[in-house]
């Protein structure tokens, strides 16, 4: 069984490229776990304050010369691994013997590939990327469509895309780091999924199970059971509804969404960054 995780910003695209490989028999990539910033880093700083305890209550009470020994990283880890395994396999909800693959896509873990790297020693890296400032735009959006729900007052776009697009490049930089750190990854574009579905699919199945048999009509079924006309419930790519999570299914829709003058007031270090991925203005 292949382990994997879909590493990239929010509003990337990542939970499209989930249920597209989810809908792949054999291969499970169940939605956003939050392993290690929910599980291991609170448990982490549980086996801290154990060990802490424990090293003063040896000094201070049996001289040196107490009972327990703290708790190591080669019991540590081991156990986290097998908790963390434990509940993916258990939500895939299959015969463990019918798992190919089995992926996790929490966009936090684009901070901790050399953490889940060090758990899972054979895992493998899908990174999902996309234009900084559609997904700027895009989490914009979904945070208006939140805030219309709730009776909050709205913020503007112009002023906030900056920040939202310096988010994306945190994720973006953390993915690239681990990569630059000699961490295996394969990425694939938003915008490709987008020309060229069954194309991009086939790079990822191919990266995770670089001997399997599937088909290209089973890649091709997988592609249209997840295109943007399917999920929206028949809207065509551009027919934009601001109520629904999936609002516009379009690349570069930033062009007509945003002042013209914006990118002046981006970071240059984000700037630089879109520019070098391709991203040109």
């Amino acid at each position: 069984m292949q382990v994997f995780f879909i590493v990239g910003a929010q509003k990337s695209g990542t939970t499209w490229l989930q249920k597209s490989l989810n809908s792949i028999d054999g291969i499970h990539c169940l939605g956003e776990g939050h392993f290690i910033d929910k599980l291991l880093m609170p448990m982490a700083q549980t086996r801290y304050e154990y060990n802490q305890m424990l090293n003063v209550m040896n000094q201070q009470v049996y001289e040196g010369q107490g009972f327990y020994s703290p708790v190591p990283d080669q019991e540590f880890l081991p156990l986290m691994r097998s908790w963390i395994l434990n509940i993916m396999v258990r939500n895939a909800k299959a015969p463990q013997n019918a798992l190919l693959a089995l992926g996790d896509k929490t966009p936090a873990n684009s901070f901790h590939i050399p953490v889940l790297k060090q758990l899972f020693p054979r895992s493998r890296f899908i990174h999902l990327l996309r234009d900084g400032r559609d997904v700027a735009v895009s989490a914009f959006r979904h945070r208006e469509r939140i805030q219309n729900q709730s009776g909050e007052s709205k913020a503007d776009l112009d002023s906030q895309v900056p920040q939202l697009l310096g988010k994306w490049a945190g994720f973006t930089r953390a993915v690239r780091n681990a990569e630059t750190a000699g961490i295996a990854m394969h990425t694939v574009r938003y915008e490709d999924m987008l020309t060229d579905g069954m194309g991009s699919l086939r790079g990822c199945v191919d990266y995770l199970l670089p001997q399997n048999n599937i088909s290209d009509h089973q890649l091709q079924t997988a592609v249209d059971a997840n295109s943007f006309q399917t999920l929206s419930g028949g809207r065509e790519p551009g027919n934009i509804d601001g109520s629904s999570n999936l609002r516009r299914g379009q690349s570069g829709s930033w062009r007509d969404e945003l002042n013209p003058g914006l990118a002046e007031t981006f970071n240059p270090e984000d700037r630089e960054l879109l520019e070098s991925l391709g991203y040109a203005s």
